[in-house]
Parts: C-alpha cells; sequence; structure tokens
C-alpha cells in the first residue's frame, strides 16, 4: 500500500491571488466610504440650506421689507428677488448657493407669493 504524503503548503501563486483579491476588495470599500462622505456633506449642506431659505422667506414675510438683496450665511449665499407680478401680489425668489468639496456649486431655490396690502 503506497501513501501519499502531500503537506506543502500554499504556492506563491495562490498567495498572489489572495493578496489581489483582498486589495482589490479594500480599495472598493475605501471608495465606498468617499461616497458616503460626500453624500453627508451634500445633505447637511442641503438642509442647511433648505432652512437658511425658510429663515428668509419668513423674515420677508413678517418684516414686510419686500426688496431684493443679497447676503451669505455659514458659507451659503443666500439671493433673492422680489417683483411685483400684480397689485396686492409679490412673488419673491430665494436661492442658496454654496461650494461642495470637489469645487462645484450647488443650488437650492424656493419660490413664493405674498399678498399685501399695499400697491
Amino acid at each position: 500500500m503506497k501513501k501519499c504524503n502531500n503537506e506543502s503548503g500554499f504556492t506563491i501563486l495562490e498567495i498572489m491571488v489572495a493578496i489581489i483579491i483582498l486589495t482589490m476588495s479594500l480599495l472598493l470599500l475605501l471608495n465606498m466610504a468617499m461616497i458616503a462622505i460626500d453624500g453627508n456633506d451634500w445633505s447637511n449642506q442641503a438642509t442647511q440650506s433648505t432652512q437658511l431659505l425658510q429663515e428668509k422667506l419668513e423674515e420677508l414675510r413678517t418684516g414686510m421689507n419686500l426688496t431684493s438683496g443679497i447676503d451669505t450665511v455659514n458659507n451659503i449665499e443666500r439671493n433673492w428677488t422680489v417683483t411685483n407680478p400684480s397689485n396686492h401680489l409679490r412673488k419673491i425668489d430665494i436661492t442658496a448657493s454654496w461650494q461642495n468639496r470637489r469645487g462645484d456649486i450647488l443650488q437650492n431655490t424656493i419660490t413664493a407669493f405674498i399678498r399685501t396690502d399695499s400697491l
């Protein structure tokens, strides 16, 4: 009876393939983490810009100082335009703009109509 005693370990080729698979997996995980960070940054900025748009709209509505203007709050630029489409009605367009980590300019916009007592 012949015994087969094959106790050889992993070959260098098997180790190289395993290292390549592990490296590719780690690179994909790193890419997913970077996408998640960009998504979180966009989400935070979009939420903050929406809150700033709503604040400006309430300020214009309650103050009745219906003039166009521009300002910057927390690196988010707000630009609002007030037009007079008809008697006793004002149209307000407010745009919030910011720059993301990659340098892209992003915007969020709101439009509202306000009834006024004056012409």
